[in-house]
């Protein structure tokens, strides 16, 4: 398929074209764009075995024209398809269980433990292989853990958080999922702690294996919520920080991280109560009956098929879709379009995680993704320098300053809205006090970890005023001694085998960073200077590359920001007046990033299917729920709204864990 720019996409209609805008106009002034016309056109369940395909596969040209509706979404081309027809002679073996697992993630491995654990037989799909399995990440978030209980944090209101996440979200998730998460969290982290045998130092604190972010001075608990531009955030992450080698090696396995380890033991303790791992195996259509659906088939290694049945429920929980270059383009409508205007090929917009299979597999079965705006990893950070996500002085590439430093959930989008250019983040001799301000967002410096704060502090001390500038270790990101790739992808169990294995890579040291692959803004170069010192502002503006009308634009909107500092008020763009520290005293730093324009998926897509407060797959015109099928982790819709902004770290990967075990549980109770 050619990388088209969406406004040259047109409807069939009589041999004449017309723009999906008007198609819709005229369609909803005829009454003829129905709640159920869009989900017939979508996504029409059929048989494993039937040859009906949806229609809005029967929609698409060989011309690659717009196909109208295609998984309930309004898409240029039809990324969806028709399910595999399995021909049931090339079935291996067939299986019958209570409970289907689709991907054995951090969601699916969580759901199958407590399928387990409620009595239930299990059986989960996963298309990496045994002896090489992975899970992605390092930060776990939970509310209201024993654990952080006798930490001293918390207990907080569960109704307060899930409100803060409505809020974030410009209300486009679901309370009622949000509150599954937040209020089962716990519970989900507790039985992790009790499932880590004594031999496992992962939960020691003492020896530094592992932390809770905190604010800066690890203030009481009263200070939380800390509050910053109106956005609240608590201390609810769990940091891994130990080495990727076990002191005690699970048999089988020489070394793995720190969360693989801790999901393994919730996966042989699954295993112990029953449930069984079918490794590389991936899915590759659901059995239905109507609008239930009754199994799944599996691909195996050898190309034969392994038939599973299901007496309850089938769970997906096989990841994002942003290794599919054609869904991330069709359904990431603000990362195809910034990036076509950009020039770039529709290969550049992919992230690190999965296929998108699950989610094509909710389609089939008569279910669809949630609707644009359709979150994605890739909102979080933006703001230059070593110092993570605080607010310090940002200027666009024409020197002028452009927004709230102190919302750092949204800088990144609002450093996509410049010319493109650079981005510059500008400091004094006083640096230190924006990072102490800081709160607990994505990205922020890493006070749980005081040592790499004061490794960022000691290496900018060091520096010498010059044109060459300095790499600066990141305060957000804990180095560790080695680890899983960013680019190794685990925890998946759908369709192709050649992708990279991952269901929610999701909060690892990329993402801590605050300068990983983001929508369109990044940093000047891999392995380059992050930091230039100079003694003067005039000089530091010239060696971050400002010259000519920027340059003096830049001069002029610093000395207004510190006239705004010492006025105790920011009448242009609203920034707190707590975190309001004037640009004045030598030496100087600046840190520069680069606005390409391009944008894509980021680590993971964060969109996925609609469900009912039970994690129940709803049927595409929302009239009820698709018997027997279920979805969590990145295959769960209405979690995140228009990006990934939470008031706490670790949130995708605690969210899939919960969301995994909550579901599991209902999926036992059936």
């Amino acid at each position: 398929m050619g990388n088209r720019n969406k406004k040259e996409c047109t409807m069939q209609k009589r041999g004449k074209g017309i723009d999906r805008r008007d198609f819709l106009k005229g369609a909803l002034a005829t009454g003829t764009l129905s709640a159920a016309g869009l989900a017939l056109a979508g996504c029409s369940p059929q048989a494993s075995g039937g040859d009906g395909a949806s229609a809005s596969a029967n929609a698409s040209t060989k011309g690659g024209a717009s196909v109208g509706l295609v998984g309930g979404a309004i898409c240029a081309e039809d990324w969806l398809g028709e399910m595999p027809v399995v021909d049931e002679a090339d079935v291996y073996d067939t299986v019958e269980v209570d409970v289907v697992v689709l991907g054995g993630g951090h969601a699916g491995t969580q759901a199958a433990l407590s399928a387990a654990q409620n009595g239930a037989s299990v059986a989960v799909v996963e298309v990496q292989d045994e002896k090489n399995y992975i899970y992605f990440g390092e930060d776990i978030c939970s509310y209201n853990s024993q654990m952080f209980l006798e930490h001293g944090f918390g207990p907080y209101n569960v109704g307060d958080i899930v409100s803060e996440y409505t809020r974030r979200s410009v209300g486009r998730v679901s309370p009622s999922i949000i509150r599954l998460f937040v209020e089962n969290s716990g519970e989900m982290m507790d039985n992790l702690v009790a499932l880590t045998p004594d031999t496992s130092n992962a939960f020691d604190f003492d020896d530094d294996q592992c932390i809770i972010q905190v604010a800066y001075g690890d203030p009481s608990d009263d200070a939380y919520p800390m509050e910053l531009s109106g956005y609240k955030t608590w201390p609810a992450t769990f940091q891994t920080q130990g080495t990727v080698s076990n002191t005690q090696l699970i048999e089988g396995r020489e070394e793995m991280s720190r969360i693989t380890e801790l999901e393994t033991y919730c996966m042989r303790e699954a295993q112990r109560l029953g449930a069984v791992w079918y490794w590389q195996h991936s899915a590759v259509a659901l059995q239905l009956d109507g609008d239930a659906v009754l199994g799944a088939y599996a691909k195996g290694p050898d190309g034969k098929y392994l038939k599973l049945n299901a007496k309850k429920a089938v769970l997906l929980s096989s990841g994002d879709f942003s290794s599919n270059a054609d869904m991330v383009y069709n359904l990431l409508d603000d990362v195809a379009e910034w990036s076509t205007r950009a020039g770039a090929d529709r290969s550049a917009l992919t992230g690190m995680g999965r296929d998108g299979a699950g989610h094509k597999l909710g389609c089939w079965a008569g279910g669809a993704i949630e609707p644009h705006p359709r979150p994605s990893m890739n909102t979080m950070g933006g703001m230059p320098g070593p110092w993570g996500t605080c607010p310090m002085l940002t200027l666009n590439a024409k020197g002028k300053r452009f927004m709230n430093e102190a919302m750092s959930q949204v800088v990144n989008a609002n450093c996509m809205r410049q010319p493109l250019g650079n981005i510059y983040a500008i400091a004094d001799a006083d640096y230190l006090k924006t990072v102490q301000s800081a709160t607990l967002d994505h990205g922020a410096p890493n006070w749980g970890s005081p040592s790499t704060v004061q490794t960022m502090v000691d290496a900018i001390s060091a520096m010498k005023p010059g044109p060459e500038g300095a790499v600066i270790p990141q305060c957000g990101i804990v180095k560790k001694a080695g680890g899983a790739s960013t680019a190794a992808i685990g925890g998946a169990g759908m369709s192709d085998p050649d992708a990279s294995t991952g269901e929610a890579p999701s909060d690892g040291a990329t993402e801590a960073a605050g300068t990983g692959p983001m929508e369109g803004v990044g940093p000047m170069g891999d392995g380059g200077p992050n930091l230039w010192c100079a003694n003067t502002i005039e000089e530091l503006l010239g060696y971050l590359g400002m010259e000519g009308e920027a340059l003096e634009t830049a001069l002029a909107e610093i000395e207004r920001y510190n006239e705004l500092c010492h006025a105790g008020a920011d009448t242009d763009f609203g920034k707190d007046a707590s975190v309001m520290f004037p640009v004045e005293k030598a030496p100087f730093y600046g840190s520069v990033s680069e606005n390409t324009g391009i944008a894509n998926a980021g680590l993971v897509t964060l969109a996925g299917l609609l469900t009912d407060e039970n994690l129940n797959v709803m049927r595409a015109d929302r009239s009820g729920t698709i018997k027997g099928l279920y979805a969590a982790g990145n295959c769960l819709g209405q979690r995140y709204g228009v990006g990934y902004s939470t008031p706490s770290a670790g949130n995708s990967i605690g969210m899939a864990m919960t969301h995994g075990r909550v579901a599991g549980k209902i999926m036992a109770a059936l």
